[in-house]
C-alpha cells in the first residue's frame, strides 16, 4: 500500500459552508438505497446553517459577534493587551450554541459590518423547528446512545428549504460570504436553489425502531 504524505484540505469558514450544502445534496442521492444517509443529510444541513450564522454574525474583529458575551469579552480584553503587548495569548474561541446564533440573526443589523436594517428572517415557530434539529437530531447521532430509535424524514426536503431560504438572505445581504469568488457565489446560489426544490431528496422509509422523532 502506497503511503501519501502531505496531503492537505483547506478551507476557510465560507468555503465550509458550501461545502456542507454540497454534501446534504450528495448524501440525499444515496437515501433510496442506503437510508442511513439521512444522518449525513441532516448533519450537513445543521453544519451548514450554523456555518452561515458564524459567517453572518462575525465581524471584523474575529471571532467577535459569534461567540457567547463572556467570550466576547475576553477576546476585547485580548486586542487591548496587543497593543502594548505584541506577545499577549489569545483566549480559546467559544461560539455561541445553534440556537443562539438562530437568535442573534434575527436581530436587526446582526451582520458584521452592521449594515442590514433588518435581520434575516425566521419566525418564532421556524426558529423551534430548526432548534429540534439541533437538540434532538444532530446531538443525538453525534453522541449515539446504545439504543434503537426511527426518524421521521418525510419533513427533512422542508427543513432543507427553509435552511436554504435563511443562508440565501444571508448570501444577498453581502457579508457572509463577501470572501467567496464571484463562481463559488455562483455556484452556492445554484446549490441554494436546488435545495428550495420541493423533490431535491427522495423520501424513504428507514423502517421502524423504539423512538421516534417526527419533522
Amino acid at each position: 500500500m502506497t503511503e501519501r504524505e502531505g496531503l492537505w484540505v483547506s478551507a476557510d469558514e465560507a468555503e465550509d459552508v458550501a461545502g456542507s450544502l454540497r454534501h446534504a445534496l450528495r448524501a440525499a442521492h444515496f437515501t433510496e438505497e442506503d437510508p442511513q444517509a439521512w444522518k449525513w443529510v441532516l448533519l450537513a444541513l445543521h453544519s451548514a446553517l450554523q456555518g452561515a450564522c458564524v459567517c453572518h454574525l462575525t465581524t471584523t474583529a474575529a471571532p467577535i459577534g459569534a461567540v457567547t458575551e463572556r467570550n466576547a469579552g475576553e477576546w476585547l480584553d485580548y486586542f487591548t493587551a496587543l497593543r502594548t503587548d505584541p506577545n499577549a495569548k489569545s483566549p480559546k474561541t467559544y461560539l455561541m450554541a445553534l440556537p443562539d446564533l438562530m437568535k442573534a440573526i434575527r436581530k436587526p443589523r446582526s451582520a458584521g459590518d452592521g449594515l442590514n436594517e433588518v435581520g434575516i428572517t425566521l419566525s418564532d415557530a421556524e426558529l423551534a423547528w430548526l432548534r429540534r434539529i439541533h437538540d434532538e437530531v444532530r446531538n443525538q447521532f453525534v453522541h449515539f446512545e446504545p439504543m434503537g430509535w426511527s426518524l421521521e424524514v418525510s419533513g427533512v426536503p422542508a427543513i432543507g428549504q427553509l435552511i436554504a431560504r435563511v443562508i440565501g438572505e444571508m448570501l444577498e445581504m453581502g457579508w457572509a460570504f463577501r470572501h467567496l469568488g464571484a463562481d463559488n457565489r455562483s455556484a452556492l446560489r445554484a446549490d441554494l436553489a436546488r435545495l428550495s426544490c420541493e423533490d431535491w431528496a427522495p423520501v424513504t422509509d428507514p423502517g421502524a425502531q423504539s423512538d421516534r422523532l417526527d419533522f
